[in-house]
């Protein structure tokens, strides 16, 4: 007897499986909007809206969320196990710095839920005796009521061996720079920060550093920030932070993608560094085999959807990603070059296709961002106006070197703001 397939009604209303029934509330509303056959004429706005009705009444009942909860977490644990601790099949003893991401990884999980007593049991043994859990717990709960955590990725930046730190000598401080997703509770902006975190090896176990000798001038700060900032209504908060992602591929939506490159564009123009932005567009194909005008309009979400799935798995954790117009895809490469950006262009369109060309034609353009009044809004309408097509060189040299993650050099000079609120 076939089993049938496990559906997660949470990716479906794409919210977090911890989620708050408000926040579940608000989705299916967001989304019901969009989809509505009154409001939306596309072809698969219809099964699109079934699949967020038969979500919405699962776990958008308390009782029956309760049930549907207990099996999704059985489930996670078959169909999504824990890559880290698979990462070389060949090599059954998990490496250190494995060790040391695993222990900072559940310290974030920790943050998320908000569970501060579980994340202060994670620090060394000197944060321990340099901080009280009372201000370490009184800090995160107004931190908490300015900046709501989301997503957030680690990675690996180098080693220290007899490092150290508050007074202590470790034998080994493992640095790692991450990139968090936090929304500002009193605004709504869903924004992504980096910042810098280490951890150390503490009497044989890894242990997270928290960086702080004394909270009391962090918390009132914090405590003042609280008080002044106007207050807004929730259910405005959550539309504005949904506004922010676009509903058919999860990645930021063309508000939410302009909002991040305005961003980088302040940190070019403060350290010199240079900016570069792509469009991918796809378009009914014009040559034979390549489909028509109608064949695409059926296939055009779909085809959108794979594109922005394939290019968000090839870039790097630091590029931005965001869906800015009906079939264009834009991409944002910090601290990357003209030359350099085409380069890596090129390799991302040569996975988009892989072995099988796509039914529609595929333009692309880029360009450097740099100078002082630059409109981000028109540099990308100007690039999607002026696409080029992509034909895959078949004659390409194999033996190119592939642009890969950032090097060492380039990850330090992050977060020179150092903010670390989390």
């Amino acid at each position: 007897m076939a089993m049938s397939k496990f559906v997660d009604y949470y990716r479906m209303l794409q919210v977090h499986h911890d989620a708050g029934q408000d926040i579940i509330n608000a989705a299916y509303r967001h989304f019901s909007k969009l989809y509505h056959p009154d409001v939306n004429k596309s072809v698969l706005a219809i099964e699109k809206m079934k699949q967020i009705n038969m979500a919405y009444d699962v776990i958008g009942d308390p009782r029956k969320r309760k049930a549907y909860h207990r099996e999704w977490l059985r489930m996670n644990a078959q169909i999504k196990p824990d890559f880290r601790a698979m990462r070389f099949t060949e090599k059954p003893r998990v490496s250190e710095t494995e060790l040391a991401e695993k222990v900072l990884a559940e310290f974030f999980d920790d943050l998320v839920n908000e569970k501060w007593q579980k994340s202060f049991q994670k620090f060394t043994f000197i944060d321990h005796r340099n901080i009280p859990l009372e201000d370490y717990i009184e800090w995160k709960k107004v931190v908490a009521k300015l900046y709501k955590l989301g997503n957030y990725k680690i990675q690996y930046s180098r080693t220290y061996e007899n490092c150290e730190y508050a007074g202590v000598v470790y034998p080994k401080i493992l640095h790692f720079s991450v990139t968090l997703t936090e929304m500002e509770t009193t605004t709504g902006k869903v924004s992504q920060e980096r910042t810098q975190k280490y951890v150390a090896l503490d009497h044989g176990q890894w242990r997270v550093c928290l960086g702080y000798k004394d909270l009391k001038r962090v918390i009132q700060k914090f405590k003042y920030l609280a008080e002044t900032l106007g207050k807004i209504d929730r259910e405005e908060i959550i539309e504005r932070a949904l506004a922010s992602i676009d509903p058919l591929t999860g990645i930021l939506s063309r508000r939410g993608f302009i909002e991040q490159a305005e961003k980088e564009l302040v940190r070019s123009q403060r350290y010199g560094n240079p900016l570069s932005l792509g469009i991918v567009t796809l378009r009914p194909g014009k040559s034979p085999g390549k489909g028509n005008e109608e064949e695409f309009a059926k296939k055009k979400d779909s085809l959108v959807s794979y594109v922005s799935e394939t290019l968000n798995g090839s870039i790097r954790q630091t590029d931005v990603i965001g869906r800015c117009g009906d079939t264009s895809i834009a991409l944002l490469f910090p601290e990357t070059k003209t030359e350099k950006a085409k380069l890596t262009m090129v390799r991302l369109l040569k996975s988009i296709e892989g072995n099988e060309p796509l039914n529609c034609d595929i333009y692309w353009s880029s360009a450097s961002l740099k100078g002082r009044d630059i409109n981000v809004h028109r540099v990308i309408d100007e690039l999607m106006e002026k696409g080029v097509l992509w034909e895959n060189p078949a004659n390409a040299d194999p033996g190119t070197k592939k642009l890969g993650k950032y090097s060492l050099s380039d990850i330090l000079e992050f977060n020179k703001k150092g903010r670390n609120h989390f």
